[in-house]
């Protein structure tokens, strides 16, 4: 660059004041989807969500565990369909998601690389990381739950880790106890 083509400091400090000036008036980014099942109120990182669509025809896996819903296709892919609170240990008595009206699949984003979509019954907006307080979760959850979160009404919030759940055992146990595993399993991986 030649001296003459570069800019004065006085208009880089210009243009510096007017982007940061324009950066305070722009709306907040939203960092999660938030989102329902049976009472249960997540915050999934929209780095880790995917589509959403209304449920298909579900096939019901034999021996599964009872969070396991079944198995569907999203676009062309099978995917493993699943009840995230009754994973979590915080189902309460109740009919299966499935069966409720208004149900909805929030497919994994591909970079997951897990073939999965959570099932959930409320759809409820985007948050902000103004918008709410975290705490770590002592222990209390598998490691599909990242924090908690409150939000100024101090509605309670599961901050949902989809790659970390993906990992738990809890997760790639699908099969009820004492069931065979003789056959090779089909991989939800790619």
């Amino acid at each position: 660059m030649t001296p003459s083509k570069r800019p004065s400091l006085q208009s880089f400090e210009t243009e510096l004041a007017r982007k940061l000036a324009e950066a305070g008036h722009r709306p907040q980014q939203a960092g999660w989807l938030a989102l329902g099942l049976q009472g249960v109120h997540a915050l999934l990182p929209l780095a880790h969500a995917g589509e959403i669509l209304a449920p298909t025809p579900l096939q019901r896996l034999p021996h599964s565990q009872p969070w396991v819903l079944g198995v569907a296709d999203m676009r062309g892919t099978m995917c493993l369909i699943f009840d995230w609170v009754r994973l979590l240990g915080c189902a309460p008595q109740g009919p299966a998601p499935i069966e409720q009206a208004g149900a909805y699949w929030v497919g994994f984003n591909p970079a997951i690389e897990t073939h999965a979509a959570l099932c959930v019954d409320r759809l409820l907006g985007l948050r902000h990381a103004n918008d709410l307080e975290f705490q770590p979760t002592e222990g209390r959850y598998l490691p599909g739950v990242s924090r908690l979160a409150f939000d100024a009404q101090g509605q309670q919030w599961l901050e949902l880790d989809l790659p970390a759940l993906c990992a738990s055992a809890a997760f790639r146990d699908l099969l009820l106890p004492g069931f065979s595993r003789s056959a090779p399993a089909v991989p939800l991986l790619t």
